[in-house]
């Protein structure tokens, strides 16, 4: 009795773990079906936590999905043309232990392009691959206006 109790359990677990990874599979291509997807860390620099998901590049916004979330709307969207990456590092020794260490940080200030005026400055760090940050480039410099400024 209690060894088929063990064994319905055991199957039980199973079928919800296989559930869990094919809704975050589903839920993935479906974020996709907007525009390209890369593995991003996104960290807001007023806190030191940071948060594991998916970037998702679309016409004029770079939106951040959490990776394990039931919901398929983004975190938080980043208009391309209030993007600017101020600057791309290395990783420092906690970041490549979370991420790996062939991630690149790239540092970015958002500013608010919706109503247009002055607004605030933001800051974002965006961990990522060195193709995902190529990428990256390549969608900001495609934009309309270039907004990109070395340091």
């Amino acid at each position: 009795m209690a060894a088929e109790l063990a064994l319905a359990a055991a199957l039980a677990l199973a079928v919800f773990v296989a559930a869990g990874v094919t809704l975050l599979a589903l839920r993935s291509r479906l974020i996709a079906r907007h525009g390209g997807i890369v593995e991003c860390g996104l960290r807001w620099p007023h806190t030191a936590k940071w948060g594991q998901g998916l970037a998702e590049f679309r016409r004029s916004q770079l939106c951040w999905h959490p990776a394990v979330s039931i919901r398929l709307r983004p975190r938080a969207c980043f208009d391309r043309a209030g993007l600017t990456i101020t600057r791309y590092r290395g990783p420092t020794d906690g970041e490549a232990a979370r991420f790996g260490p062939e991630i690149v940080v790239a540092e970015c200030e958002i500013r608010r392009v919706q109503p247009p005026g002055p607004g605030e400055v933001r800051r974002v760090d965006l961990a990522m691959s060195q193709a995902a940050l190529t990428g990256l480039l390549a969608w900001l410099e495609s934009a309309p206006q270039f907004h990109f400024r070395a340091s």
